[in-house]
């Protein structure tokens, strides 16, 4: 009898279409709903009907029975991803898709799946690339990116609430503008000194303001340097289990409406990558 999500209990939502990263995504959205005692919906969806449909629900089947995942339900659709991923989606606590180069639900050109999910999803996101490895040992890391915005306070929430779960230090990052070779020579061999720095301490004082006494056990640490936000994250996340960046609800898509942060991590990320929407 398949497991009919309800009010009563969480649910999350994970995309499937057939490769390996949507068979990662299900292994990462499984594990999640074990951490959180969530129920997972996998979708199976079917943009161009053809053989190889069945094939594939089948690798999406053996894959649930594989991680020993009881609370669970697969079931197949026709249609546009995205519109349908949205629409699933809509009271889930998280929506799951995997990211693969050339195509599938992280084609990551204008109007891919992935981006109009990012955009209009009513629910956080998390975004698997095929280079994870779920059956690496993890490294015990998770980073969050903060910037000071409402946004970024539900990052925070969620990233806390990851790293006290998976037992995980968390590290705080901001990226000042880059001042440049315009910054005076000595605040350059001096660099606590100059402004950037100061701004930087105080926007992570406060948007650490509470979270610490929330989640008394979680150990955390934070790291500012000024660059470029996507390079600075993107090479955290080569050693992190988690990169968590804050999101905005939208209520329609352009691609110059998905922020060029949440876009060029999109890209970049080497670990999953979730995407905060702000609370209502």
């Amino acid at each position: 009898m398949p497991v009919v999500p309800t009010q009563s209990r969480p649910f999350l939502v994970a995309g499937v279409d057939g490769s390996r990263a949507g068979l990662l995504a299900l292994d990462w959205a499984a594990d999640q709903a074990a951490r959180r005692n969530w129920l997972l919906k996998a979708i199976h969806v079917i943009e161009q009907p053809g053989s190889d449909d069945t094939l594939m629900h089948d690798e999406a089947t053996a894959e649930l029975a594989r991680l020993g995942c009881t609370d669970g339900q697969l079931e197949s659709r026709s249609g546009r991803p995205a519109e349908i991923l949205l629409e699933e989606s809509r009271e889930a606590r998280l929506l799951v898709i995997g990211r693969r180069d050339g195509g599938g639900f992280a084609e990551l050109t204008a109007w891919s799946t992935s981006q109009i999910c990012t955009a209009l999803a009513r629910t956080s996101l998390v975004v698997v690339p095929d280079s994870w490895q779920p059956d690496r040992s993890e490294e015990g890391l998770i980073v969050v990116g903060v910037d000071g915005s409402p946004s970024g306070q539900s990052a925070l929430g969620f990233a806390f609430e990851a790293a006290a779960e998976r037992d995980a230090e968390l590290v705080l990052v901001h990226v000042p503008s880059d001042p440049g070779p315009q910054l005076p020579l000595g605040l350059r061999a001096n660099p606590e000194r100059a402004p950037w720095h100061q701004d930087a301490q105080r926007v992570l004082r406060e948007a650490l303001a509470g979270w610490p006494e929330k989640y008394p056990e979680v150990v955390f640490r934070s790291n500012f340097r000024p660059g470029h936000p996507v390079e600075v994250l993107a090479q955290h996340s080569e050693y992190a289990d988690l990169m968590v960046v804050g999101g905005v609800e939208r209520s329609h898509f352009t691609p110059l409406r998905l922020g060029s942060v949440s876009r060029g991590l999109l890209h970049h990320t080497r670990c999953p990558l979730a995407i905060v929407h702000q609370e209502p």
